[in-house]
C-alpha cells in the first residue's frame, strides 16, 4: 500500500469540482475544530460517566444481552430450521 502524502491529496482534491473541492476544505477544518482528526490527541472517556444518563437504572443488562445473542434463535425457529 503506497503512503498517502499532503502532495498526494492535493493533487486528488485538485481534480474535483472547486465546489465540491470547498466542502471538503469545510469538513477537513470542522473534524478538526470538534476534535475528530487523526491529528489531534484523544482522551479516554468513562464509559459509565459518558453512557449512565441514557439507561434506566433498573435495566438488567444480562438479560437485555441474552435477548440479544439469541434473536437469530428465533428467526431460525421461524424458518423452521
Amino acid at each position: 500500500m503506497e503512503e498517502i502524502t499532503l502532495e498526494y491529496v492535493e493533487n486528488l482534491a485538485d481534480r474535483l469540482p472547486v465546489e465540491e473541492q470547498q466542502t471538503l476544505a469545510l469538513n477537513l477544518s470542522n473534524k478538526l475544530r470538534n476534535g475528530l482528526g487523526k491529528a489531534t490527541e484523544r482522551r479516554p472517556q468513562d464509559l459509565y460517566g459518558t453512557w449512565k444518563t441514557e439507561f434506566s437504572e433498573d435495566l438488567d443488562i444480562d438479560a437485555a444481552l441474552y435477548e440479544i445473542r439469541h434473536e437469530w434463535e428465533k428467526g431460525l425457529e421461524e424458518l423452521g430450521l
